[in-house]
């Protein structure tokens, strides 16, 4: 009788939405820049572009009509940082994460990665109901260029997409093949 009531215990706490992580994934082309990144297959894509920003929005809902989204990764990148801040790209990035860590409850934080043509930290937060993780660059030597990149889903459903952001993480903003010659 102890192992049925544990056993009816253990299945009534797991969620009856629970889902599987995406398991196929497609190339992504992040225009105008020719950019790759990956996402699941069944997952929406939407362009969003300024005069000096550029945004992608992938996720898992249709976004169509200015819907909102639950689950998903946002990468904008913002060019000409000094003349439209006042600020460095690497200025603008620091400032962004200080304000971040006031307004949200701070997971956890990675030190300064050098990656070639940029420079990156992150930054995983709760806010509120959400769950983000913040991956922030701004340009090596000089480039003024700062990006944002911004996965996120609820708590909730967290365990099951941190996977699928952590491969969407890896992705490239420039094809610098297409700009060189």
């Amino acid at each position: 009788m102890k192992t049925l009531i544990a056993l009816i215990t253990f299945l009534s706490a797991i969620p009856a939405f629970a889902e599987s992580p995406p398991t196929e994934f497609v190339t992504q082309v992040l225009e105008p820049t020719g950019g790759k990144i990956v996402r699941p297959k069944s997952w929406f894509y939407a362009e969003g572009h300024r005069e000096s920003m550029y945004m992608w929005t992938l996720s898992r809902e249709d976004m169509t009509g200015n819907r909102p989204y639950t689950t998903g990764v946002r990468i904008q990148t913002f060019v000409g940082v000094k003349d439209g801040t006042g600020k460095t790209a690497k200025e603008f990035i620091l400032d962004f994460v200080a304000a971040k860590k006031k307004s949200a409850q701070v997971l956890r934080s990675c030190a300064e990665q050098d990656q070639g043509l940029f420079t990156r930290i992150c930054l995983e937060t709760e806010e509120g109901s959400h769950r983000i993780l913040y991956s922030l660059f701004w340009g090596s030597s000089g480039l003024d260029i700062a990006v944002v990149s911004i996965a996120g889903t609820t708590k909730e459903l967290w365990p099951t997409f941190a996977p699928t952001f952590q491969k969407m993480g890896d992705f490239e903003l420039i094809d610098m093949k297409r700009f060189s010659n």
